[in-house]
């Protein structure tokens, strides 16, 4: 049985693509899984994943400590793949093949999710900004060449990694859904009834004010309807969990559920008929294809979100909901109000998206060329 270690810096040990994906899809066709995280404390076994974790204060002195401990838990796993979730890891497991080269001739891949080092430069100021770009720049090229195969979570990356390295091997390995996760609840709005919904990361930046002020809008335009929001998931900023309070205020039916495990947080929503993504536009946002797109259309969601290229074209298969413009307060009512007057098509766009994830958009895609791609570095017959 040969063995895969996945490393993340950033991600919890628990993180769908991770674990359930990933990690699961792997074990399925006969690997023994492992994954490494400094996210957490924890070292345990669950479905027959081991887990091995530490956390670390930010400093020099534990950086080194970092690399210390993923370090040890390559040597005790002496794993033939390991996947990679940031640059980081990957620099650390190119050490460990060097040391262990007689013993393990492992091979490294690159799994590629987010937009570096944007998402880490759009978080500063003044001059370090500009120099944590050019540094972020430089080590990811260097993971992207040291690795032996990326998977790449979605086309519009693709570029930027054939220009650090145009002859290095790489899949696509989007997000799309465990589809057995999820039940198909495409809801019709009854007696003016009507509920929105939000999951994920759950922040300003994200949309959370342009939901507060679309809710109040709404109650004063139609105010025949009864409006619910459900919002699931976890804030980024603890300051902003005031719109906890400011949600009831509007007299609408307000759920606020934590983030809960990836079998589980999608029940939340079932009672859901609209489901938002509305950022405004960023560096990042702009090229990004949010993985709660998929995980509306697996639930049979009407969806109403930004109008980004990525987006776009999954909308263009799926005739999946409506695209509004996040800078033009006007045009996202405009869009709203229509599909409220429009129930029929509110079902109609829940039905397309679940069976667009049917068809096109589910896990057993990606898990395929997962497999396909394991196979090139012959690690599986």
């Amino acid at each position: 049985m040969k063995k895969v270690a996945i490393i993340s810096t950033g991600h919890p040990p628990f993180d769908e693509r991770i674990f359930d994906k990933i990690g699961k899809s792997l074990q399925k066709f006969g690997f023994q899984v492992s994954i490494i995280v400094t996210t957490s404390k924890i070292e345990t076994e669950i479905e027959g994943i081991k887990i091995f974790g530490k956390t670390f204060e930010t400093n020099k002195s534990n950086s080194r400590k970092k690399i210390s401990f993923i370090l040890k838990q390559l040597r005790t796993i002496n794993p033939e793949l390991i996947i990679c979730s940031e640059p980081f890891p990957v620099i650390v497991s190119f050490i460990f093949t060097l040391i262990q080269k007689k013993k393990s001739p492992a091979k490294i891949i690159y799994d590629v999710t987010e937009w570096y080092p944007e998402n880490i430069y759009l978080k500063r100021n003044g001059i370090r900004k500009f120099i944590l770009f050019a540094i972020g720049h430089l080590i990811n090229f260097l993971s992207t060449n040291l690795s032996d195969y990326l998977f790449i979570g979605e086309e519009t990356k693709v570029l930027r990694y054939r220009k650090y390295s145009p002859r290095k091997r790489y899949s696509i390995i989007s997000y799309y859904p465990v589809i057995e996760f999820y039940n198909s609840s495409t809801r019709r709005v009854i007696n003016n009834e009507l509920i929105f919904g939000y999951a994920g990361v759950i922040s300003v930046s994200r949309g959370l004010e342009i939901f507060y002020k679309i809710l109040a809008e709404l109650k004063n335009q139609i105010p025949e309807y009864q409006f619910g929001f459900i919002l699931a998931g976890r804030f980024e900023n603890e300051n902003e969990k005031i719109f906890l309070e400011k949600f009831p205020k509007l007299k609408i039916n307000f759920e606020y559920h934590e983030w809960t495990d990836y079998k589980n947080f999608s029940k939340f929503l079932e009672p859901a008929h609209i489901c938002f993504d509305i950022r405004p536009p960023n560096k990042i946002y702009e090229r990004s294809l949010p993985i709660k797109i998929f995980d509306y259309m697996a639930l049979g969601k009407c969806i109403v979100a930004s109008n980004y290229e990525p987006i776009r074209k999954i909308f263009e298969i799926a005739k999946c909901g409506v695209m509004v413009n996040p800078t033009d307060f006007q045009d996202m009512m405009n869009k709203i109000v229509e599909l409220i007057q429009n129930p029929d098509l509110v079902f109609e766009y829940g039905v397309n998206g679940r069976l667009a994830v049917e068809k096109f958009f589910n896990w057993n895609i990606c898990e395929a060329e997962l497999i396909r791609a394991i196979k090139l570095l012959n690690l599986y017959d």
